[in-house]
């Protein structure tokens, strides 16, 4: 009987890069890395992460059973683009990227044996050293095939995920970046404009009284406000007219609260407030938090 375990390569070895090779340990796959800097490989092979680097991304495609690809979205289609071709027989392309539309199209006009993936999960922070073994732990991770592709690649695909503990959904691309729009997009988006209309006053002086009169509240409700400005240009930039359709959404519940507490209608503020209590009270239940 054929015991060899399956390679599985990770392609950028940043926060979720990292994190999915410390998750994938114990889990029957061999690990192999490759990323841009080759201190960064170095580190991830010293600290475990990996169990052998490559020294090119030529041999992380030629050589992977499995290829995740863990980099921004315009590298990810890039890397598609460049090396899905060097793909062994049976191997399997997947990815991690925050919209799917745009990577499925590339994949399938460079007839790459692709499988869309996103596990819901993640921080604020980037880098390798910031990753951690359970960033992945009961994650929801959507599986997303393109039109025509392969029952079997598919479910390698649902394997993995599943083997570091992840709860897999299949959906189709589009609704997958209309679904994120609204639940990932979006909260990006207010974050910053909360932090923005909080802090950002004329005047170091005002400035420093909003500090000191913001408090956990605060911090809870900002904290991914200290994202990656890039990477959130680069999501968003690939999911415009569902980015936008999210963002008119919440407008009209803001205003609407707004004019509720003008009018001074707070009964209606008030079922308003225990509604988004008792639907947030609700998901955290679902997601165990």
């Amino acid at each position: 009987m054929n015991t060899q375990r399956k390679n599985a390569a990770i392609i950028g070895i940043g926060l979720l890069g990292s994190s999915l090779g410390m998750a994938l340990k114990n889990s029957g796959y061999e690990r192999s890395g490759w990323t841009r800097r080759p201190a960064v490989t170095q580190w991830a092979l010293e600290h475990d992460v990996i169990d052998r680097g490559y020294a090119a991304p030529e041999e992380a495609f030629s050589d992977a059973d499995i290829l995740i690809l863990c980099v921004p979205i315009p590298q990810i289609i890039e890397y598609i683009k460049q090396y899905s071709h060097l793909m062994k027989p049976g191997a399997v392309l997947t990815d991690i990227g925050s919209v799917k539309s745009v990577i499925e199209q590339a994949a399938l006009s460079a007839n790459a044996r692709f499988i869309g993936g996103h596990p819901m999960a993640g921080t604020e922070k980037t880098g390798p050293e910031n990753g951690f073994p359970t960033l992945y732990a009961n994650a929801d991770v959507f599986v997303v095939p393109p039109a025509g592709a392969r029952e079997e690649d598919t479910e390698e695909v649902e394997k993995l995920w599943r083997s570091i503990g992840t709860n897999t959904t299949r959906i189709n691309a589009a609704e997958h970046d209309d679904l994120v729009a609204h639940t990932s997009h979006l909260t990006h988006v207010v974050a910053s404009a909360l932090t923005l209309a909080t802090l950002d006053v004329d005047s170091e002086a005002k400035r420093r009284l909003r500090f000191s009169g913001s408090a956990t509240g605060f911090r809870d409700t900002s904290r991914i406000a200290s994202s990656s400005p890039q990477m959130w240009r680069e999501i968003i930039d690939h999911n415009v007219p569902a980015v936008v359709d999210s963002l008119r959404s919440f407008a009209k519940r803001f205003e609407a609260m707004a004019e509720q507490i003008q009018a001074g209608d707070f009964d209606g503020f008030e079922r308003e407030f225990g509604r988004g209590k008792a639907l947030r009270d609700e998901w955290m239940k679902y997601k165990k938090y």
